[in-house]
């Protein structure tokens, strides 16, 4: 029986508060990516991941902690162990594999199950989750697996920017002043899929957002 346990990110939290770290090590698991991800099989997937570490030589698997593409966080190698994150700085770490593959199309090394974006709720948990690491220890122990100066990789991606993520995670306690307009749509029936106040909007983006409104639009219509 496997020993993951789901958590909350309040319970998670809570219990990070047991323990000192240095540094919050984030990776992306490049494989398994997205696709390999079907809202069911959390802890298959982390148990071949576990596997996968074991034939490593390791003692158990690599990361503290693995966050899904649904949010999800599940715990992996015990958080008063070592973990096996990044050669020369583990002591001390706290280890965290985000499913998926994080790299822009064309960077890294090939990747034939494609390209993932760090969104939605797991994106709102792992900015909880440094939000966490900058008040208690500050910006400088956010620490991706890349900055190793031999790391020789891309992780955990070279689409995502650490300054941008500690900014956007140095935020979640502010309120935007689109706040309530996001709010006000969805009341109206016009959900959007991520909040991202501060993004550029694409022409996809933009078109589906007029679709919406006008579906939105023929409901009312046809109420009356």
């Amino acid at each position: 029986m496997s020993n993951f346990k789901f958590m909350e990110i309040d319970q998670l939290l809570k219990e990070l508060d047991k323990y000192s770290f240095k540094q919050l090590h984030l990776h992306h698991t490049w494989k398994p990516s997205h696709k390999n991800f079907n809202g069911q099989n959390h802890i298959k997937l982390q148990e071949g991941m576990k596997e996968y570490h074991l034939s490593l030589g390791w003692k158990d698997i690599g990361q503290h902690l693995t966050l899904f593409p649904d949010g999800k966080w599940l715990t992996g190698r015990p958080f008063h162990m070592t973990p096996a994150s990044i050669r020369g700085w583990n002591t001390g770490a706290l280890a965290v594999e985000m499913v998926g593959n994080f790299d822009l199309p064309g960077t890294g090394v090939y990747n034939e199950l494609g390209y993932d974006r760090l969104k939605g709720r797991q994106r709102e948990e792992i900015l909880k989750l440094i939000k966490y690491f900058i008040d208690k220890y500050g910006e400088d122990t956010i620490v991706f697996h890349r900055d190793h100066p031999t790391a020789g990789k891309t992780c955990p991606g070279t689409s995502l920017d650490k300054r941008e993520l500690i900014e956007e995670a140095k935020k979640l306690d502010k309120n935007h002043w689109g706040e309530k307009y996001y709010y006000n749509l969805a009341k109206k029936g016009i959900l959007l899929d991520e909040k991202r106040y501060d993004d550029f909007m694409t022409r996809a983006e933009a078109m589906a957002l007029v679709d919406k409104i006008m579906d939105r639009v023929m409901e009312l219509i046809k109420e009356k």
